[in-house]
């Protein structure tokens, strides 16, 4: 008979998983409070709790987008939407003047457990802060395209087909915009939560290996786990302001705080062909020192945008004034640590809960991100002068 001792590890560690998922789970919980700002608590912890009524397979998918229509892309240039928003003392690029592209995969934006995926034109899904705090980032260098896609739920990102769904619209869109309106331009990818796992499987599909490659400026992978194999595959990370060709992450987190590491390990993720957990270490490039070891003080950080309040304009305003030297980064086993003071207007309930940064990524470093994408496409130019 095994002893009791011998028998101890392994039951530690199946104890150890479920603890482990139960956390994801309430992570997924909290990350939802903290979008559902304008809804009580008890109605937000109700509704994370939820499921479909049906599994995936018994489901019928919402219709397909069209992307050929207007009403399929959550921006396009031309709209003078809320993404085409500045800063004051910023300004957006001329679009007939704007050298490059963004192709842009949204979060998840539709923050309701009663279906796996959400119609693609659902009303009420939280898209305001998107563009103003993420897409806009980006007007300084670039025409902006952002497809809606049927994404998935907070329930369906823990299933692999309502995954797989809302990624093969995400590639039919990519599709389009290179067949109908990229015209060979250089393009940077960008995204965010949910979107960088889509993005993490386009890169791997549609751009790495293909003419395409040549003219991807840089890929922003942003808030989800981006794994530094990519190397492997001949996408290197971007390690100085100026590289080209190159791919980027960080998960923001309250230094001395780690539990937003569950979005950079032990992640289910798209890797050459199939869904596998992940094993390599996740990219965590400072966007501050735009290198994996910098370290930065608050006085380098050239802005902060604070995260945008309902109600959500419907055109193009002016955002609120950055906030200048709001934190440093550093990068620490595959997070980015960052320290924002208690008080301060960045702190919500992910940060306060979890020290995750999750809907602030972006915000943190707006000004630099911003500054950073002109640069790199200005980069990129020079290298290919024809």
């Amino acid at each position: 008979m095994t002893a009791p001792a011998e028998r101890e590890p392994g039951w530690l560690r199946g104890k150890a998983g479920k603890i482990r998922k139960r956390w994801k789970i309430l992570f997924a919980i909290v990350v939802a409070l903290a979008l559902l700002s304008q809804c009580s608590v008890t109605k937000s912890l109700i509704e994370s709790g939820r499921k479909p009524d049906k599994p995936f397979a018994l489901t019928k998918a919402p219709p397909v987008p069209d992307y050929a229509q207007r009403a399929a892309w959550f921006a396009r240039p031309g709209g003078h939407g809320p993404e085409r928003s500045v800063p004051p003392g910023f300004a957006a690029i001329d679009e007939a003047r704007a050298p490059a592209d963004v192709f842009f995969i949204h979060p998840t934006m539709y923050l309701k457990n009663d279906v796996w995926n959400a119609p693609y034109d659902v009303e009420g899904a939280y898209n305001g802060p998107v563009l103003l705090a993420q897409l806009s980032a980006f007007n300084g260098c670039c025409l902006l395209y952002a497809p809606h896609y049927r994404q998935a739920s907070l329930a369906g990102l823990r299933d692999g087909d309502a995954v797989a769904l809302a990624y093969d619209d995400v590639a039919r869109a990519f599709r389009y915009y290179v067949e109908h309106y990229n015209r060979g331009r250089p393009f940077i990818i960008a995204s965010h939560s949910q979107g960088t796992g889509h993005a993490v499987r386009l890169l791997q599909e549609a751009v790495i290996g293909t003419p395409l490659q040549d003219r991807l400026v840089a890929a922003y992978t942003v808030g989800a786990y981006t794994p530094a194999s990519f190397a492997a595959l001949g996408l290197p990370t971007c390690n100085d302001a100026l590289q080209t060709g190159c791919v980027l992450s960080w998960n923001a987190s309250q230094e001395g705080r780690t539990a937003a590491s569950m979005l950079t390990k032990d992640v289910d993720f798209w890797w050459q062909g199939k869904r596998v957990k992940s094993s390599a270490p996740a990219i965590c490039v400072n966007p501050l020192t735009w290198t994996e070891k910098g370290v930065a003080t608050a006085a380098s950080n050239r802005g902060s945008l604070p995260f945008p309040e309902a109600p959500y304009p419907e055109q193009a305003t002016t955002l609120a004034p950055l906030e200048k030297g709001l934190t440093g980064a550093r990068c620490t086993d595959m997070l980015l640590d960052v320290d924002v003071a208690w008080r301060s207007p960045f702190r919500d309930t992910l940060s306060w809960l979890y020290g995750s940064y999750h809907r602030n990524d972006y915000g943190l470093f707006y000004a630099d991100i911003r500054a950073n994408a002109i640069d790199r496409v200005e980069s990129w130019k020079a290298r290919h002068p024809d």
